[in-house]
């Protein structure tokens, strides 16, 4: 899921995909699950501009990722 909205928004932006964010960032956020844009600082690779640009999107993908876990418990 992670890997597929960097995707989308590297070629957007047209840069790649790591430009966005690092394989290992996306390794973190999948662990790490950050739900806030300060939860998501606290992460290696993302910086105050990455998290500005990027972090309400990612943090609402893993928000929904987390609400549709929890409903199919």
């Amino acid at each position: 899921l992670l890997r597929s909205l960097r995707k989308k928004l590297a070629m957007k932006a047209s840069v790649p995909p790591f430009v966005v964010f690092s394989d290992a960032t996306l390794r973190e956020m999948s662990e790490k699950k950050p739900v806030t844009k300060s939860e998501l600082l606290r992460l290696q690779g993302v910086s105050i501009k990455k998290c500005e640009r990027y972090g309400d999107t990612f943090t609402t993908a893993i928000k929904i990722y987390l609400s549709d876990k929890q409903k199919k418990i």
